[in-house]
């Protein structure tokens, strides 16, 4: 999405609702936002720009974000792309479709389940605080800006899924299933390699937060299917050469790996994975 303005006027398409309108607008699909905007609004009506406060151009069916928009209240809307800005200052993420519309749907049935008193299960929080420690704070002031805005106050763990969508857009994909999948797996890593080394390991220090960021690279490139990794050197041999102990585990996190996205990793990716494994292992077992 972008919230930048066309140069021809926009003539409605569709009204959704008082503050939803369908438009085309410079020969392209735009879903416009503005309180009053499709009042006593008809299709063929030009649009009244002075009261469009957000303009977008889906990335995928236009029809599907009016559609999120118009089904919910115009300040939680307002509020959904005031975290979605958050993305864009702090991780350089945009305000797209693919990050919009989750996080709406999150806000707000959040909303409602604080309303009703209702509580739920965030299995994952530990992980995504020590794993995303950035998209962690960016949760964290989501639902501050939603006690601000709203004066709603959230179930103190709701964080935790505003952060995961930070997380998912990264991957630009729609599907955070494979988010939490991916958290999952750097979690268990982490511990298998613990209990394999016989050592505590502190998933702030820099040596595993760069760990991390490789782990979180290679199961991106292996779960969309990327081009394999290209090595020239077998480091997977030469690291059980010199530390065999980091080699049976980096083995076993590569298994790990293998069975999360339902394939083998290659050779090549094997080797970076026993690297990245070998660093861990000297910052923390030696």
């Amino acid at each position: 999405m972008t919230p930048s303005p066309g140069t021809d006027p926009a003539v409605v398409k569709h009204v959704y609702n008082n503050n939803v309108v369908l438009a085309v607008e410079g020969g392209r699909e735009v879903v416009l936002l503005g309180k009053g905007l499709g009042f006593q609004r008809r299709a063929g009506d030009a649009v009244k720009a002075s009261l469009v406060r957000q303009r977008f151009v889906a990335d995928g069916r236009p029809e599907r974000v009016a559609d999120v928009l118009a089904d919910a209240p115009l300040e939680e809307v307002t509020v959904a792309f005031e975290i979605a800005q958050l993305g864009r200052a702090t991780l350089g993420v945009e305000p797209r479709q693919s990050l919009i519309v989750p996080l709406l749907d999150h806000l707000t049935y959040a909303v409602r389940r604080a309303r009703a008193g209702q509580v739920m299960d965030f299995p994952l929080r530990w992980e995504v605080d020590q794993l995303y420690p950035v998209e962690a704070r960016l949760g964290r002031r989501a639902v501050a800006l939603v006690a601000e805005r709203l004066g709603v106050t959230l179930q103190d763990e709701e964080w935790v899924a505003f952060a995961l969508h930070f997380v998912n857009q990264q991957w630009a994909s729609a599907d955070i299933s494979r988010t939490v999948l991916m958290t999952e797996t750097i979690g268990r890593a982490f511990d298998l390699l613990a209990a394999e080394w016989g050592v505590r390991i502190d998933e702030s220090t820099p040596g595993a937060e760069r760990f991390v960021t490789h782990l979180r690279y290679l199961f991106v490139r292996v779960a969309t299917d990327q081009a394999p990794l290209a090595s020239p050197l077998d480091l997977a041999a030469s690291l059980r050469v010199e530390h065999p102990r980091a080699a049976d585990g980096a083995d076993r996190v590569a298994a790990l790996v293998g069975a999360a996205v339902r394939r083998e990793l290659s050779r090549d990716e094997v080797s970076y994975l026993s690297l990245h494994v070998g660093r861990l292992y000297l910052a923390v077992a030696t």
